[in-house]
């Protein structure tokens, strides 16, 4: 197990480009940081990280209803959380309220929608991409997309996820209003989605 000290995270980071990281070590990270990470130092973390089922499975909590939204680890300048989704959940179109967001695909098939605000106010979108297992995307500011899980054949998806800094207040848009809803993110040790 390497440490990391609050005094040396990313000098380590920046030693270490090579070595793998759990999510026992990618949460310490979290927890150690003195400042905001950025969104190619998150993504880097990302790609690096070896999750094995077993390693994630105490995060690994569906709901019925709504995606869920499940906390691994928090400090003031970043959070992860793993979201685990039913076939046919999705998130709002939405922009991060300010924070960047890293996602990891850990099960399944994450179809990812990009949208563009137009003269008017409404979104359009304008690109979707599909990432398979082992796939790490990015959404910098003021990035607005939406995630859906369109699997057919009722099949789950678990992604992992890495805002920074955390997420409070977040935009809602869509491609039939000009109007701007606040959306505010809560996460779940148990899941309950949004």
């Amino acid at each position: 197990m390497r440490v990391f000290d609050s005094n040396s995270v990313l000098a380590q980071e920046v030693s270490a480009q090579d070595c793998e990281l759990t999510l026992g070590e990618m949460a310490e990270i979290i927890g150690s940081l003195k400042e905001t990470p950025t969104l190619d130092q998150v993504k880097d973390w990302f790609s690096r990280i070896l999750l094995r089922q077993r390693d994630y499975e105490p995060y690994r909590i569906f709901t019925p209803r709504k995606y869920a939204r499940n906390l691994v680890a928090r400090s003031a300048y970043a959070e992860i959380l793993m979201l685990c989704w039913r076939a046919g959940q999705r998130t709002p179109i939405h922009d991060h309220g300010g924070s960047i967001g890293v996602i990891l695909v850990c099960e399944g098939l994450l179809t990812e929608t990009m949208f563009e605000r137009m003269p008017q106010g409404h979104v359009r979108p304008y690109n979707t991409t599909r990432w398979g297992p082992g796939s790490v995307t990015g959404a910098d500011v003021p990035d607005i997309h939406q995630l859906l899980n369109l699997q057919t054949g009722g099949r789950d998806m678990v992604t992992l996820h890495c805002y920074a800094p955390p997420l409070s207040v977040l935009n809602k848009y869509s491609p039939r209003s000009a109007k701007i809803a606040r959306w505010r993110e809560g996460y779940f040790a148990g899941g309950a989605g949004i």
